[in-house]
């Protein structure tokens, strides 16, 4: 049982060794429209009913089990949004002026190589996309989701509350001749679903909630990127 334990919290640790602090854009960086700028998405992964809290494997087969409607419902949403995210930030670097050129092939963090520069006073994207220059950019600005869907926490087999709508995002701006990070922002927004939330087999409440927090989530990056929401 102490080896099963012991499993779950080093797949909780996963991830988590580097963390990365929030960079904020410097206002200059609007001054200067030569660089070219990639714009980019990662891999956007599978809407899930996201479970935290203290759960052996058991538990977290039994809590799945559980779940699989509001799971099977959640895949099933439209998720549009999520996806033409990077339409809007195109919209509006080009509105302001910035020569914009769309990486089609999304992004999977999980296979990118890790950067080994250091700096006492340069921050560097913990990621290397340096190779992504060859797209003839000078920029990366990636967008990524990383969560989408709900939350739920339990402790064990029992739920210590009803799910909350979930988006987890990051955000980078990479100068791709150094690796430098010129903006980084890691982030989630969560709002509280509306009772009735087991609303099987249509989730109505569920759907609401998820579907305004994802707009929230959008906004609140566009608001940390350009300095006001997105148009």
């Amino acid at each position: 049982m102490k080896k099963i334990v012991l499993m779950v919290l080093m797949l909780g640790l996963v991830g988590c060794a580097t963390v990365q602090k929030p960079v904020a854009l410097d206002d200059h960086f609007w001054e200067n429209r030569k660089p070219v700028i990639g714009l980019a998405k990662s891999v956007v992964p599978k809407p899930d009913a996201f479970m935290t809290g203290n759960m052996g494997l058991l538990d977290i087969a039994i809590n799945r089990g559980n779940a699989k409607s509001l799971i099977t419902h959640l895949e099933k949403m439209d998720y549009t949004k999520v996806q033409t995210i990077d339409k809007e930030f195109s919209a509006q670097l080009q509105e302001r002026g910035f020569q914009v050129k769309k990486i089609d092939q999304a992004i999977d963090l999980q296979k990118m190589q890790k950067f080994s520069g250091k700096s006492e006073t340069v921050q560097y994207a913990e990621y290397d996309f340096r190779s992504l220059k060859s797209n003839n950019v000078d920029y990366l600005l990636l967008l990524a989701v990383e969560r989408v869907g709900t939350v739920r926490n339990y402790y064990g087999f029992m739920p210590t509350g009803a799910p909350m709508a979930d988006f987890k995002y990051k955000g980078f701006l990479v100068d791709l001749n150094t690796n430098e990070l010129k903006w980084y922002v890691d982030d989630v927004s969560n709002m509280p679903v509306a009772e009735p939330w087991d609303q099987v087999p249509d989730f109505a409440n569920v759907t609401t909630a998820v579907n305004i927090n994802v707009d929230r989530g959008i906004d609140s990056l566009g608001n940390a990127f350009f300095g006001g929401q997105l148009k």
